[in-house]
């Protein structure tokens, strides 16, 4: 299950790109804090197989260090805050359902534009 949420959200945030505090400043930060939310609300639906390593795996995964918006667009600290808290908001039912790019909250969408 953890590794069917990885791989959804993880490619989610390539192909795109709570609690308050999340770093959002950046697009390497988003991406950190990500990994992070996705991870903490995959412990907290009790998916099997979360590691204490998730988030560190997912951000190896995404490359977080070199996380950007692809050419041509820009990146939007509001809506990558957004896309944080809408994350963290998911339920435990939609998380277990997969989160893909076509099911991912909306917001997610807009953090490169």
């Amino acid at each position: 299950m953890v590794r069917r949420f990885t791989v959804s959200l993880g490619l989610t945030a390539v192909l795109v790109v709570g609690c308050g505090g999340a770093d959002t400043s950046n697009p390497a930060a988003f991406c950190s804090s990500y990994s992070t939310s996705f991870c903490n609300k995959a412990k907290a639906c009790g998916a099997p197989g979360v590691t204490p390593s998730c988030s560190t795996d997912l951000q190896n995964v995404i490359d977080c260090p070199h996380f950007a918006c692809a050419d041509g667009r820009t990146f939007d600290s509001a809506a990558a805050s957004q896309c944080i808290d809408a994350i963290n908001g998911v339920s435990c039912t939609d998380a277990a359902n997969g989160l893909g790019p076509d099911s991912a909250p909306a917001v997610c969408a807009r953090v490169c534009k």
